[in-house]
């Protein structure tokens, strides 16, 4: 019911901003006969600047409360915080701008003039330049970020609205009552688009960046898990290794090898050896010995990767002298390899899942090289996204755990 609410005050706001773009100079034009209103065009605009002044104060101490309570700022709190005074400056920008233009055109087609227009454009694209930092990026930052954005906001709203009334007493002047507004009405579908559009795009940004969240909170608590709980690490004395986090194999005879007996390596399709440098290789065992150079970041790194797939539940960690191969009850789901500048994955999924990573990103291609079962591989370059990385692992973990 909250939500409801608030997105209904939001339109309702975004309505009455919406209408300080639209000059009031003849409403009659339009089939309205409400002198009141062009009597009073300047006192009614600078309240409906003082109310969007109000909403941003009244939800920044909410969005503060939401964050100190949740560690997190709602949607909708964040929207009334900062769409109403930004849709205010951006209004009165624009009434700015038309105005500007109207004289330049009718009455003063002078240099300075068209500088003004000019200038007012310039404006307001910076205005939806800043919009990101401003707008976006509110919830995202502490309480001091979002005291710092709500001042900003504020002060734009303002000077943009003092902007727009010295234009009109010293620029404009007499001529306003002169000057044709009558398609200037459609500001009002116009702005409501835009705050469409804006909810389209911060919906599917919010989405991406929720899910990053998810992916951290989780790696955290696993680690917390992992601190708690402890791991050991049983050498077998040759180039492999196993590493569980929760018990050791452990052997009485020296000739028995377990990572042989027990669990089985997945076959991985070679490396184009004439693309593949050897001096930037590194085997996955030197790894954490001595890091490989980096040709361009990867997110998340090797090592990042490695560590996120070790404190999942159950699994167990076989290091050979190439690869890095995990298993849940001694079945393998996931191999990672190091080549420096970037790394592979080879992991068993859904044919119609895997399918799907096929066609949206080039570097994921079957593995050919494990014909009876369903094996992918993915050459992570730094262009596969974080989010998909994690999820991958994720999902190979989650095909054998449950």
């Amino acid at each position: 019911m909250k939500k409801f609410l608030s997105n209904v005050l939001l339109l309702i706001s975004v309505l009455l901003v919406s209408l300080v773009a639209v000059p009031w100079n003849k409403i009659d034009q339009w089939g309205f006969e409400l002198a009141f209103l062009t009597e009073n065009e300047l006192m009614i605009k600078a309240i409906i600047g003082g109310f969007t002044i109000l909403l941003g104060v009244i939800f920044f101490f909410i969005s503060n409360n939401q964050f100190k309570k949740n560690s997190i700022v709602e949607n909708h709190t964040r929207n009334l915080a900062v769409i109403p005074l930004f849709g205010y400056a951006l209004a009165s920008m624009s009434y700015t701008a038309y105005l500007a233009y109207s004289i330049y055109v009718s009455a003063i087609p002078s240099t300075a003039q068209l500088l003004l227009f000019i200038g007012t454009l310039v404006l307001i694209v910076s205005l939806f330049l800043a919009g990101y930092f401003l707008v976006v990026e509110y919830k995202r930052v502490k309480n001091l970020g979002r005291l710092f954005r709500t001042i900003i906001l504020s002060e734009i709203a303002i000077g943009a609205a003092a902007f727009a009334y010295l234009n009109l007493i010293y620029r404009v002047q007499d001529r306003y009552s002169t000057i044709s507004t009558k398609y200037m009405i459609f500001m009002i579908p116009l702005f409501l688009v835009l705050y469409i559009l804006y909810l389209i795009l911060s919906a599917k940004t919010e989405k991406n960046v929720e899910k990053e969240e998810n992916l951290e909170k989780e790696i955290k608590e696993n680690k917390k898990v992992k601190d708690k709980s402890g791991s050991r690490a049983v050498d077998t004395g040759k180039k492999t290794m196993i590493v569980s986090k929760e018990q050791a194999i452990l052997t009485g005879q020296e000739n028995i090898d377990p990572t042989s007996v027990v669990f089985q390596d997945v076959s991985v399709d070679p490396e184009f050896s004439k693309m593949t440098n050897p001096a930037n290789q590194a085997n996955s065992i030197e790894y954490y010995i001595e890091k490989p150079k980096m040709f361009k970041p990867l997110t998340p790194s090797f090592d990042e990767l490695v560590a996120y797939v070790r404190e999942l539940p159950q699994v167990v960690t076989k290091l050979d002298e190439d690869r890095i191969t995990f298993y849940v009850d001694r079945k393998p789901f996931l191999v990672l390899m190091n080549f420096g500048n970037y790394y592979r994955l080879v992991f068993k999924y859904d044919l119609e899942q895997g399918i799907r990573l096929i066609i949206k990103y080039p570097t994921i291609s079957k593995n050919k090289s494990t014909k009876d079962e369903l094996w992918f591989k993915a050459n992570n370059y730094g262009d596969i996204p974080k989010e998909v990385i994690y999820s991958i692992v994720k999902t190979a973990h989650s095909n054998y755990n449950n």
